[in-house]
């Protein structure tokens, strides 16, 4: 079981210049909340149980998804691939369509414990490398339910491919009434590089809360890849709504993205991996604690991540042995956070070598050398070797239980 956080630049520039008219205004196709009195349906394979949606585009039957496409080429039936059955569906969209999104998608969700499972395949000849600054394509997203008088924000959790990586984004707020710009936090999840021309299976098990019991764990291909216990949606009435295909903002010199998608399923709170996943996509059941809050104990500092403290953006993980070169750094003027699996109570830190330093931060995100409302403060390194231990802690203060610590060794050089 592993958890990647792992927040760039680029990336973390997701959604935030997204000041485009149509980006920010609701989709076309509005969902209707329409899936609180449906019951479980029967699946094709008899072993899967307390199924919502089972979607293998083997008819042209697509209730009780919708779909948001604005030319031809944007959605098709195909027999030219397909995980299972005959058929899939292949997703198109063009520069030249002047558009931001071909689409399907289901109702809102009426519970906020869901499982989805799906399988994707990116045809390499559409999925080019892009390098350009803010290129990234969103290939599934929970949108939101946006309150009455709120106006459309990022999707609190999103499926993104940027520069070769596949990602998961994840924005949360705990307000009642919230916008981009008030928005409480995010984290950006590397889980590898973007695996093209094979079908790739999915499973999301996510309970959306804006609060310390939201659930998201990710599989691909059987193997689990995240594990996360916080916020990750916004305070909202309703519940969010899934959607896939393909939504791109900036092409530079990319001309077409075009992906195939089958076997999407989708289940309540009490399902399991194998309700959802796609036929033969392993058997990991996920452990019964991975269901439950996790216990002070489990609490764990996963990695580490530079920040540049004069914007304020990630610039890249820490890995034990790293040297850190200044000259290499877009500023002198850096800080260290820790990230955790879930939300803490509090992260001790103790920091031995060219400079000895101890802090307990009580609050997310936790920083070595502090922040104020996630502006954080500047520490201007010595040369030389250092070693930092985080320690997290169940309740405030460096009290209650402790959980898993990190430790690193790391060298900074001019």
């Amino acid at each position: 079981m592993k958890t990647k956080l792992l927040l760039s630049i680029p990336l973390l520039s997701l959604f935030t210049t997204a000041c485009d008219t149509e980006e920010l205004v609701q989709p076309d196709v509005k969902p209707e909340v329409e899936l609180a009195n449906a019951s479980n349906i029967t699946s094709i394979d008899s072993y899967r149980k307390n199924l919502l949606v089972e979607q293998r585009f083997e008819s042209s039957a697509m209730s009780p998804f919708n779909k948001q496409v604005y030319k031809s080429h944007g959605f098709v039936l195909t027999s030219a691939e397909s995980r299972s059955g005959s058929k899939s569906a292949r997703i198109e969209l063009r520069k030249a369509d002047y558009k931001l999104r071909s689409e399907i998608l289901l109702p809102a969700e009426t519970s906020s414990n869901r499982w989805y499972g799906f399988s994707m395949k990116l045809p390499s000849s559409y999925w080019q490398t892009s390098t350009a600054v803010d290129s990234w394509d969103i290939i599934a997203q929970w949108h939101a339910m946006e309150d009455k008088g709120e106006a459309a924000r990022f999707p609190p959790i999103a499926l993104v491919v940027s520069k070769g990586r596949l990602n998961v984004v994840m924005y949360w707020a705990t307000r009642s009434n919230n916008t981009n710009s008030t928005i409480s936090g995010k984290k950006v999840f590397d889980l590898g590089p973007v695996i093209k021309d094979k079908w790739v299976d999915f499973v999301f098990h996510i309970n959306f809360s804006h609060q310390s019991d939201g659930v998201l764990d990710v599989w691909l291909n059987g193997t689990k890849s995240l594990t996360f216990r916080g916020p990750n949606s916004y305070n909202d009435n309703d519940h969010p709504y899934f959607k896939t295909g393909i939504y791109k903002r900036k092409w530079g010199t990319i001309s077409k993205r075009a992906l195939f998608i089958d076997d999407i399923r989708t289940a309540s709170g009490g399902a399991s991996y194998n309700d959802v996943a796609p036929s033969g996509s392993g058997k990991n059941n996920p452990p019964a604690e991975d269901d439950a809050p996790v216990s002070a104990t489990g609490q764990k500092v996963v990695s580490y991540t530079l920040v540049n403290a004069d914007t304020d953006k990630d610039i890249r993980t820490i890995a034990n042995g790293a040297t850190i070169k200044l000259s290499g750094l877009p500023t002198k003027n850096i800080n260290i956070r820790a990230n955790t699996n879930t939300t803490v109570g509090s992260v001790y830190f103790a920091l031995s070598g060219a400079k000895n330093y101890t802090k307990t931060e009580g609050g997310a995100p936790y920083a070595l050398f502090g922040d104020t409302n996630l502006n954080y403060a500047a520490w201007r390194p010595a040369l030389g070797k250092y070693t930092l231990k985080a320690t997290p802690y169940s309740a405030a203060g460096r009290s209650g239980n402790a959980g898993t610590a990190l430790t690193i060794n790391f060298t900074v050089t001019q």
